[in-house]
Formats: structure tokens, C-alpha cells, sequence
């Protein structure tokens, strides 16, 4: 299938520069690294792009929480509060109410690239897009079928996932990553990341530039009327008045011992993104807690709606919204000079599925299974009904949505070959570490 490309559309490597205008500078070469490597990574750090495309065309009005930004891997596993393995949507900088179908189209067209990365055919590629499509519209039609407090609270249940996958390419990674998640806590961060020092105590070990301690930063991101240890209390105490009263007593057992910088995903790379370790006062647990900077919502300039001015509550209470369970170390907070900021636990059994090891039937089946996830998330927040109305025949929508998820694939890839070629001249930097 030949769809042709946008024009007449704002530069899409001068957006991309943009949002780095307040970003550290030193992980700048690494995100330009990272986009780098395939079409489908450089999509994963251009959701400020495809929001600039899919604002330029129309939709139907029918509105939800939008994830803004649901390509295939961010959605994955990570802990509920009562210790079970979930799997759902766990990225949501991007949050934002907007129309449904600009999420269906972010996860088709990555849908597509993905199976590009995998040498589908062409045929095997609409195939895996239309099944995603067409299975995000069942699971809405049985979501608007149920009464709203069944609907709320249903989740997948994992062993039967695992169990009943007719992939075995799919199966036998769920079951691996299933296993290996669990184990993916703050001890084995600390493990990983952390070092003695002489006086015995944990510290984040210094490994520039993708963790760079605190302790060693002399730079000009910190507040400029604050030393690191009142910039930090104070970003504390407002991250403890956001947060359920029992969390705060529970918090009051641990000490902050340590905080770092850290680079995290690809278009999050340069942000103010850090981890802060904590240990209790018996010094036998540990916390590794993550700190990302929250900005405005890529899709904020193209949807009239209202959100929170506070842009780390709009990720919370977006991200609250859509998934059925969330951590509950999920907060928002902002630095003494107001810049905003959410926190979360740092690799609470969080994992994705590696989709470079799947093949065609194993993509297609995790299509499925991110579609009744999405569908889910926009149920919480969406007219169920509405959105089936919009639908119409699954077909039919399959149909329209592969046309358009192949027209962003294929800008995508014509975007990344700009990226190469700017990386080519010299006037854009990339990192031999990513």
C-alpha cells in the first residue's frame, strides 16, 4: 500500500531540537543517539511530531484520557499495590484528554514499524496492524456491554494470558519476563547501581553520563539559592503532602541517603530525570524512588481542554485515571524555583516485551493484547458508547486506521533518514554511549 506523505508540516527535526532547549546538556549527543538506531526508536522520541500531524487531521470529536504517546513498548508490566504482576499502559508524560483515535493510530503506526524492524512483508505488516485495530473495537464493544463498576475494576489475568497465547514465540517470552519482573525491585537497583563509601554507607555510583551523582554536580540546574540538601528536603516535604497519609508514615522509617541524574527511555533523555535512595533506619531496606521533570503535554497546543496547572499532577491523575492499579509512591512535586516534577518507584517490577523477538503471529498477539489494554484505559474515561458509535464496523475502522498508521510509518522513516543526515553534517552531536 502507497500512502502519501504529509506536507506542508512544521520542520519535524526542528520540533524534536525545541523541546532540548532546557534539557541537560550532556545527554543531548545520547538521545540524538538513541533516536538514531532504527525508525522505529526515532518514533519513539517524536510523539511532539506525530501530535503536530495528528492535529492537522480530523477526528471525531469523542473524547478520553489520552496516554499521548501509545506506542508498543510503552506498555508493560510492573507491581500493584497488593504484590500482583499487572500489565498495562506505564508511560504517561504525555497525558492528556484528547480524542480517542490518536491513541489507536500511535500504537497502528508503531505497530507497522515494529514489523518493519522484523522484515515482515508487506502483507504481514497491514495484517498485524488491522488485527490491533480491529481488536482495540471488540474489546471497546465488550467494555460499553458492561455494567461501569465491572468495567472499572477488570484486568487480564496473566496466567491464563500466558497459558492461552496461541504464539508460542509470545508465550514463552511472557512467561520469561513474567519471572524476571518480579525480581526487578529496589534491592536489585541498589545492587546494580549502588557502592559503598568509606564511611560505609550506600551511594549511587558516579558513571557519567547517564548517572551523574548529585555529590559530584557543580552545573546550573540546581536552584541557584539552594545547597543540594535544602533543593532536595524541600521537593520532599511537597512530594509528602501529595501522597496518601499511611504512605507518609511509612516513609517516615526511611532516610534519604543519596540522589543521582539519570537518563531514562529515549524521548525523556535530557530531561531533569533523577533516582534518590533511601534506607531505613535499621539500615536493612532500601527504596529507590525515580524523579521525572513534567513538562506540558506534547498535544497541549492542539486540544482545548482543561488539566491541571501543575504538569507532574496532570501525569498523576492521568495515569490514575487510565490504569486499573497504579504505585502508590505516585506523587507530584516542584523544585524551589516551580519547575514541576512527579515521582514514582524505580523498577517496581517494571518490564516490557522485547518485540525484536517475536515473530509475525507473536506481534500480532501482543497487538491484541496492548489493543484491549488501550481500549480499557479509554473506558475509565471515555462515553463507551460514543466510542463504538464512532467505530462503527471494525472493519471498516481497521481499514481507515491502517491506511493512516502506514502514511506515519512511512514519515517517520522519511523523518529519521533527516535525522541521519543533520547527524551526517555535524550540526546535531551523538554519544559512542547510549
Amino acid at each position: 500500500m502507497q500512502t502519501p506523505v504529509l506536507v506542508d508540516r512544521p520542520d519535524p527535526i526542528n520540533l524534536v531540537l525545541a523541546q532540548e532547549e532546557d534539557r541537560l546538556d550532556w545527554l543531548l549527543p545520547v538521545r540524538h543517539s538513541r533516536m538514531a538506531v532504527s525508525p522505529f526508536t526515532f518514533y519513539r522520541g517524536t510523539a511532539v511530531v506525530m501530535a503536530a500531524d495528528l492535529a492537522r487531521q480530523p477526528h471525531s470529536g469523542v473524547m478520553v484520557q489520552l496516554c499521548g504517546d501509545a506506542h508498543l513498548l510503552n506498555f508493560g508490566f510492573y507491581a500493584s499495590p497488593e504484590r500482583q504482576l499487572l500489565f498495562d499502559l506505564n508511560d504517561f508524560d504525555e497525558t492528556h484528554p484528547g480524542p480517542f483515535e490518536w491513541d489507536v493510530q500511535r500504537l497502528a503506526a508503531s505497530m507497522i514499524l515494529a514489523a518493519r524492524d522484523l522484515n515482515l512483508s508487506v502483507k504481514q505488516q497491514e495484517k498485524v496492524c488491522r488485527r490491533t485495530v480491529r481488536a482495540y473495537a471488540k474489546a471497546m464493544a465488550q467494555f460499553a456491554a458492561k455494567p461501569v463498576l465491572e468495567m472499572w475494576v477488570m484486568q487480564l489475568d496473566l496466567d491464563r494470558l500466558i497459558e492461552e497465547a496461541e504464539s508460542k514465540s509470545l508465550q514463552c517470552l511472557l512467561q520469561s519476563l513474567a519471572a524476571r519482573a518480579q525480581q526487578r525491585n529496589s534491592r536489585q537497583a541498589v545492587s546494580k547501581l549502588c557502592e559503598k563509601d568509606r564511611s560505609g554507607e550506600l551511594r549511587i555510583r558516579h558513571d557519567p553520563p547517564l548517572i551523574f551523582s548529585f555529590s559530584e554536580f557543580q552545573g546550573k540546574w540546581l536552584d541557584y539559592n539552594k545547597s543540594r540538601d535544602e533543593w532536595h528536603q524541600d521537593m520532599y516535604e511537597l512530594y509528602l503532602a501529595n501522597i496518601r497519609p499511611e504512605l507518609q508514615a511509612l516513609l517516615s522509617n526511611f532516610r534519604h541517603v543519596d540522589t543521582a541524574f539519570k537518563a531514562v527511555g529515549v524521548g525523556s533523555v535530557g530531561t531533569h530525570c533523577a533516582i534518590g535512595l533511601w534506607v531505613d533506619q535499621r539500615g536493612e531496606e532500601v527504596l529507590v524512588l525515580q524523579s521525572k521533570q513534567a513538562k506540558a503535554s506534547v498535544l497541549a497546543p492542539y486540544v482545548c481542554l482543561s488539566t491541571p496547572e501543575h504538569q507532574g499532577q496532570r501525569v498523576v491523575q492521568g495515569q490514575r485515571l487510565m490504569q486499573t492499579a497504579s504505585d502508590p509512591f505516585l506523587g507530584w512535586t516542584s523544585t524551589p524555583a516551580g519547575n514541576h516534577y512527579y515521582w514514582r518507584q524505580f523498577r517496581d517490577w517494571k518490564l516490557s516485551v522485547d518485540v525484536s523477538l517475536l515473530d509475525a503471529e507473536g506481534l500480532t498477539d501482543y497487538g491484541r493484547l496492548c489493543s484491549w489494554t488501550l481500549a480499557k484505559a479509554h473506558a475509565r474515561s471515555g462515553d463507551r458508547g460514543a466510542i463504538c458509535a464512532a467505530i462503527g464496523s471494525s472493519k471498516a475502522f481497521a481499514a481507515a486506521m491502517l491506511e493512516q498508521a502506514v502514511g506515519h510509518a512511512d514519515q517517520a522513516q522519511l523523518d529519521y533518514q533527516a535525522l541521519l543526515t543533520r547527524i551526517a553534517s555535524g550540526e546535531i552531536a551523538t554519544s559512542h554511549v547510549y
